[in-house]
């Protein structure tokens, strides 16, 4: 396992061991796959932040000048708890496969670490965090009055789904995974809805997204009954992004956010197909460096402010991260599983007001917008989810906040 880190200090580590040893994006050690290959070993690690290099996508510009993290470097050891078991920075990253992990608190660096081939040039692919990207501009939009309101209809924008199962169905129930419309999301299954549309729309590109979509004409309940999460309501959401800015995701994303905020590298979105007319995965596929995750999370810790300029609607986040109804607060989404959910976020039990994207084999942007504090991680487990790993990241978290407060 090859580890390197800006923060070696700062967890308790001596630099050389682990800048030693450092390898980043050998490939041999790291081979890079294709569409198909790229879900199996030894590929996955290394493909997982070469997604342009698989799939066709679309550029979102950075432009100067950056937006500078500081840095401090008096974090401390941070220990990792999984079932009682105790492990430290290098052995965590090594067990959970982390390439990136990223701790800003009061919008300084206390913490930055890289593993398993990666560094602070890799373009990390966020699998479904990029569903909170979506939805953040469905918020931005909404703030720009593109959108009247988040109870009409989706098809009063997008008149095409008037004749599918989304027809009448209100924005915010789409918002909040809950459009009542049939679809399965079961990565284990060929035949599941997410695995038939990921197969068409993303790695052959023989049908569209938006196509896709339009083929869906079976209804499981009604709007708000019943959370039930599914990539094709994220899809829905993207193409209304679409209609009423009449830009792409990424050229919109691309004005109101990445160069407004001074993100350091260019970023990209995969596409449903090739050229001007292609869509963005809205629900997934999208590619960005470590820090520049971090400023997506610090932004919605800081309430859609940067540098003294709103860039989200004044209230948006916390609208956006409260569950509002019923069936989408913590503990009402699954049996057992004590988060919540709001638009396109997760939200966590309490009154802390915290909440995290998160995404398969490992992806999260953790925020505690009361103690200022942003925790990223990109990894690549084995899995596409892993109980246990996501208990020890949340571990990390609460050892996080105790070693920060009062800073």
């Amino acid at each position: 396992m090859r580890v390197n880190t800006w923060q070696a200090a700062a967890a308790g580590l001596a630099l050389a061991a682990v800048s030693a040893t450092a390898l980043a994006d050998d490939a041999e050690l790291w081979p890079v796959g294709n569409a198909i290959s790229m879900w199996d070993e030894p590929y996955m690690v290394g493909s997982y932040r070469h997604w342009a290099d698989i799939y066709p996508v679309r550029v979102v510009a950075a432009a100067a000048p950056v937006s500078e993290l500081p840095r401090n470097e008096d974090l401390g050891e941070v220990p990792f708890w999984g079932n009682a078991e105790k492990l430290d920075l290098v052995s965590y990253i090594e067990r959970a496969r982390v390439t990136g992990l990223l701790v800003i608190k009061d919008g300084v660096i206390r913490l930055e670490a890289y593993g398993n081939g990666a560094d602070e040039t890799s373009q990390m692919t966020s699998q479904s965090v990029a569903k909170s990207i979506t939805a953040t501009l469905v918020g931005i939009a909404l703030g720009e009055g593109l959108i009247e309101s988040l109870d009409d209809p989706i098809d009063k924008y997008v008149p095409e789904l008037a004749d599918s199962a989304y027809g009448g169905v209100p924005i915010e129930a789409i918002l909040q995974m809950s459009s009542g419309v049939a679809w399965t999301e079961d990565y284990d299954s060929n035949t599941a809805d997410s695995e038939t549309m990921w197969i068409a729309v993303v790695q052959n590109r023989t049908l569209s997204a938006h196509d896709h979509l339009l083929g869906l004409q079976e209804r499981a309940g009604e709007p708000y009954e019943t959370f039930t999460y599914k990539g094709a309501d994220t899809h829905a959401l993207g193409w209304l992004v679409e209609r009423v800015t009449g830009m792409s995701l990424s050229a919109y994303l691309e004005t109101r956010l990445w160069q407004p905020m001074g993100m350091e590298a260019d970023a990209s979105w995969g596409l449903d197909g090739e050229g001007p007319q292609a869509s963005e995965i809205a629900s997934a596929a999208f590619n960005a460096r470590l820090r520049d995750w971090g400023r997506l999370g610090l932004l919605m810790a800081q309430d859609g402010m940067w540098n003294g300029e709103r860039l989200l609607p004044e209230g948006w986040v916390e609208r956006a991260t409260r569950p509002s109804r019923p069936q989408v607060m913590p503990g009402k989404l699954y049996r057992g599983y004590p988060m919540g959910y709001q638009y396109q976020w997760w939200t966590y039990p309490g009154d802390r007001g915290t909440f995290t994207a998160q995404g398969v084999n490992g992806q999260f942007i953790y925020v505690d917008p009361s103690r200022d504090l942003v925790v990223v991680q990109t990894a690549v487990w084995p899995d596409f989810w892993d109980d246990t790993l996501e208990h020890m990241f949340n571990d990390f978290v609460k050892e996080v906040a105790k070693l920060t407060d009062g800073d």
